[in-house]
């Protein structure tokens, strides 16, 4: 027979076990915070199209893409912004139900973006879900992604990454470095390489990005 000393040693162990599993899964399922940088949506609305509906993905996502500077110009201007956006882009944030500037699009919820899609979205596996998805938004033949935007200090310059997905082999995205003239967001340019970079999906290859190149 089990002494009661070890029954009661047994117990304890088992509901502690269970606690921290308990609190384990709660710090998984933890729900990403809403996004609410109104700066941010400004540049948004500055780089989406907006000629015709949008289907934008309601989580951000980022891209390892033209993160470091590429000339001593570029290091001077951008270098904050691009440490604001690693900072802010280390975790996934949820965008807002509602753009006032940004009429014209239907976001995409994570539940179901990952239920349409559960072998990935690109390769031979995904042609299932791409079907799906365009029963389901026939307006627009994929969607598009961002990511959080990394500011200066004084929010003159942001860095921004968009990513677009439109079939099991039609996939990229594009890394901007912008700035603010006269109460708009426009593409840098002028001297200096501005970290303007993209990736395209290649043929038959699942979700195998391109060398970086800036533009």
């Amino acid at each position: 027979m089990h002494s009661p000393f070890r029954s009661c040693l047994w117990l304890a162990l088992t509901l502690f076990a269970t606690m921290v599993s308990g609190l384990t899964a709660c710090r998984h399922q933890r729900t990403a915070r809403i996004y609410e940088d109104d700066d941010a949506y400004q540049v948004y609305s500055s780089i989406l199209p907006d000629t015709h509906p949008l289907v934008v993905r309601a989580a951000t996502a980022t891209h390892d893409l033209c993160l470091k500077p590429l000339d001593d110009q570029a290091e001077k201007v951008l270098r904050p912004a691009l440490h604001d956006y690693v900072r802010l882009n280390s975790e996934s944030w949820l965008l807002r139900e509602k753009w006032t500037e940004m009429p014209r699009y239907t976001i995409l919820p994570e539940q179901e973006l990952q239920a349409i899609f559960p072998s990935g979205t690109s390769g031979s596996a995904s042609a299932p879900g791409w079907q799906t998805f365009v029963q389901r938004h026939p307006t627009y033949p994929g969607w598009i992604e961002v990511s959080a935007v990394g500011f200066n200090h004084d929010k003159t310059v942001a860095v921004v990454y968009v990513g677009y997905h439109c079939g099991e082999d039609c996939a990229g995205g594009e890394f901007k470095a912008l700035e603010k003239k006269d109460g708009k967001w426009r593409l840098l340019t002028g001297k200096g390489r501005w970290n303007h970079c993209f990736w395209k999906l290649k043929i038959r290859i699942a979700c195998t990005p391109a060398e970086s190149n800036p533009s």
